[in-house]
Parts: C-alpha cells; structure tokens; sequence
C-alpha cells in the first residue's frame, strides 16, 4: 500500500508549501501536483495520479478543495480513485473513505466542503480587488464631513431626533457614527 499525496495550488506559494510539508508528513511518498489560475483548467496531475494508482493504494489531499472545485467535480474525482480500488484521506477533515459515518455526519461533512470550496472560488477574487484597492461591503452612507457635523451638532446640545432628521439617518446610524 502506498500512500500518494496530491496538491493543487492555485498563486500562493506559501500555502502551497505548507500544504506539501503535511502531506510529506502523512507519509506521502509521491505528491502529484497541479498548479492551477482558473477553475476551467485540465489537471494534468490528477490525471497522472489517476494512471499511477494501485488497488490498496491510498490518495491523501490537504484539504477537499484538492479535489474539485465544485461538489460535482470533488464527487466525480472522489468516485474516480475510488474506481480504481483506492482511499482517499482528507487531512484537514480528518476523514477516510473507509470510515463509518452516519448520515448526519456525511451531511454535515459535506456541508463544510461546500463552505470550504466557496471559499476558495472568492478568495482570489477578493484578494484581487483588496490589491487594486477596493473593499467589499456595502458603501458607507455619511460622509467624513457629514460625520464631522453630526458630532458638532451633538455637541452642541441638538436633539438627536432633529439630528436624524436634517442627515436623514436613523438613531442607531447616528450613534455609529458618534463613536468615530
């Protein structure tokens, strides 16, 4: 039985590296290995792995996004080593093909690999548009000048309804805003 690590990292190194050394210390004896910049791309790793693999042998990943992008694909890529008379182990799930789990369980392990995989399609996205300098979220609605006025006003007594009223804000906006 041998145990075959397979990676696939997207721009980060880093991670990548982190990824290879648990996998190393898994046992991993061979670590196929796709570096990928889009969802779209063909594995050519995975399909080496795939024709390198053994009846008894065991596939070990870092994590369940190694394996697909989307359920569909981690289902299909799962069912295709398993095909070819193999396990799969997920380190950072913990979890073997081979163990028991009742259907809550597979339910809830599924719904994290859901999470885990959304994740890791915005992830680069977001981290994108951080470097171009835009922030995600929603729009701040008072300005820093407004701001300024609102604590003028505050401070020099104006009812805070009244407040509310000239900016057209609520009570619990002013009150973020007092604490700027």
């Amino acid at each position: 039985m041998r145990w075959l690590g397979y990676l696939k990292s997207q721009l980060d190194d880093t991670e990548s590296n982190v990824h290879k050394k648990a996998l190393k210390n898994a046992g991993c004896t061979i670590i196929f290995k796709d570096s990928l910049d889009s969802l779209k791309e063909r594995r050519s790793g995975f399909d080496l792995l795939l024709s390198t693999i053994t009846k008894g042998d065991c596939v070990v990943v870092y994590d369940s996004v190694a394996l697909g992008s989307s359920m569909t694909q981690f289902l299909d890529r799962f069912k295709a080593i398993q095909a070819k008379g193999a396990d799969v182990f997920i380190l950072d799930e913990g979890v073997k093909s081979t163990a028991t789990m009742s259907f809550s369980e597979s339910m809830a392990l599924l719904s994290q690999i859901k999470e885990r995989m959304n994740e890791a399609r915005t992830k680069p996205g977001r981290n994108s548009a951080k470097a171009r300098g835009m922030m995600g979220g929603r729009p701040e609605k008072i300005s820093d000048r407004q701001t300024r006025e609102i604590k003028r006003l505050y401070l020099e007594d104006i009812p805070i309804q009244s407040i509310c009223e000239r900016l057209k804000i609520s009570r619990p906006t002013l009150y973020k805003y007092l604490k700027r």
